[in-house]
């Protein structure tokens, strides 16, 4: 009737925000899901033939490379995938050049501001360390040829994913890490690495505490090697690795 009171009609709060964080939910638990079985299939393979693992470490090391055409929802999203499952298998593998390249591919996808900041710092440094890895290689040749081991001997800089990881962990400045080259030396047998292991310590001050026995001490994934620091040539701490 005119004039009559007509009560408010309560009104509904809208639902979206509730449900476009279930529809979230269940897109991230389709896709957490979707990893999880790949990751089955992958070690399902492996345990039937090692080769398939190592085609489909292959395969994801070319897919890294050329990540930069995929839009960039993706391309962190198959980063993170690297890293958390195929750069691990890599290191289980022991094979260690896929491992160091898929880990710094996913890291430039992952964090592009902290990976082009850390390489342009490196860069700046690179003819120095390169020049340390150099005099270090040409010392010790000259000593272990004089004990009578012959060895051979590769450079090996650290790569962007572990000096990054190393400064987070121990909150460090890149000016606060000196083993950013390691030198790996290849000797014939298990018994010329201790004796080059002796040579090594002879020439140059070993860090206490920073010496590992991976011969005698074999890790998971077979990877066995002296893993030595020391006060370098050039005053500063030097990784030597001795393997045969």
């Amino acid at each position: 009737e005119p004039g009559a009171r007509v009560d408010a009609l309560p009104v509904a709060e809208p639902a979206v925000p509730e449900a476009a964080e279930a529809i979230a939910r269940k897109k991230r638990h389709g896709e957490t899901s979707k990893s999880a079985a790949n990751l089955r299939k992958i070690l399902l393979a492996m345990a039937k033939d090692l080769r398939v693992m190592v085609i489909k470490l292959a395969d994801r090391l070319h897919n890294m490379r050329t990540l930069s055409a995929m839009p960039e929802h993706r391309q962190k999203k198959v980063a993170q995938e690297t890293l958390q499952i195929f750069a691990p298998l890599a290191h289980r593998l022991g094979i260690w050049q896929i491992k160091w390249q898929l880990e710094d591919l996913a890291f430039k996808y992952i964090n592009p501001e902290a990976y082009n900041e850390l390489k342009q710092k490196l860069d700046k440094t690179r003819a120095q360390r390169e020049k340390d890895i150099a005099t270090t290689t040409e010392v010790l040749k000259t000593r272990l040829a004089e004990e009578g081991i012959q060895a051979e001997f590769q450079g090996r800089p650290k790569h962007l994913y572990s000096i990054y990881n190393k400064m987070q962990k121990q909150t460090l400045d890149l000016g606060d890490i000196y083993d950013l080259i390691a030198l790996r030396v290849i000797v014939p047998t298990v018994a010329d690495c201790y004796h080059a292991l002796g040579i090594v310590h002879q020439v140059w001050m070993p860090l206490p505490g920073r010496f590992d026995d991976y011969i005698a001490k074999v890790k998971s994934n077979g990877y066995q090697s002296l893993h030595t620091k020391v006060i370098g040539p050039a005053g500063e701490p030097l990784e030597i690795q001795i393997r045969t």
